[in-house]
C-alpha cells in the first residue's frame, strides 16, 4: 500500500484561492476598504477592519524570504527528499502576501534568500491544484 500525500483543507476563507489555482491563476485577497492585501485570507481587514474584500489576480512572481531543505524522509513525502519548502513574498501585494510552497526545477543547494521565482501549477488531484514555484531565468 502506497502512502498518499495530504491535500489542502479548503474552507470558506480559502476557497477562492483554491478555485483560482485550479484554473491556473494565482489570486490574493485584497481589502475593498483600504486596498491592503490579506494573508492568510480572513473575514476582516487587520488595518481598517472592513469585512469587504475581493480576490485579485497577482503576477505569480516573487522573492524567496526564507526556506528550508527537507532531507528527512517522512511518510508520503519520502520519495521527494531532498526538497525545498520556501516562504515567498508575492509581487504586486505590497509585501503583505507570502505563500509557503515548494521550489522545484533547480538543485536544492542553488536556492537562496532573495531568489526570484515564478509560479506554475501542479494538478495533483481532479479537484486540487497546488501552486509551486521555480527560479526565474
Amino acid at each position: 500500500m502506497s502512502a498518499t500525500k495530504p491535500l489542502p483543507i479548503v474552507d470558506s476563507d480559502t476557497k477562492p484561492f483554491w478555485d483560482a489555482a485550479k484554473g491556473h491563476e494565482l489570486r490574493a485577497q485584497q481589502c475593498s476598504g483600504c486596498g491592503r492585501f490579506r494573508w492568510p485570507p480572513s473575514g476582516v481587514c487587520p488595518d481598517c477592519h472592513s469585512w469587504q474584500s475581493q480576490w485579485v489576480k497577482v503576477p505569480g512572481t516573487g522573492i524567496i524570504d526564507s526556506y528550508v531543505v527537507v532531507h528527512q524522509p517522512i511518510g508520503a513525502f519520502a520519495v521527494d527528499v531532498p526538497y525545498v519548502t520556501a516562504k515567498i513574498v508575492l509581487d504586486g501585494t505590497d509585501g503583505h502576501t507570502t505563500i509557503v510552497s515548494n521550489v522545484t526545477d533547480c538543485a536544492w543547494d542553488w536556492v537562496r534568500v532573495g531568489m526570484r521565482v515564478s509560479v506554475f501549477f501542479d494538478d495533483v488531484a481532479d479537484d486540487v491544484t497546488l501552486p509551486k514555484f521555480r527560479p526565474v531565468e
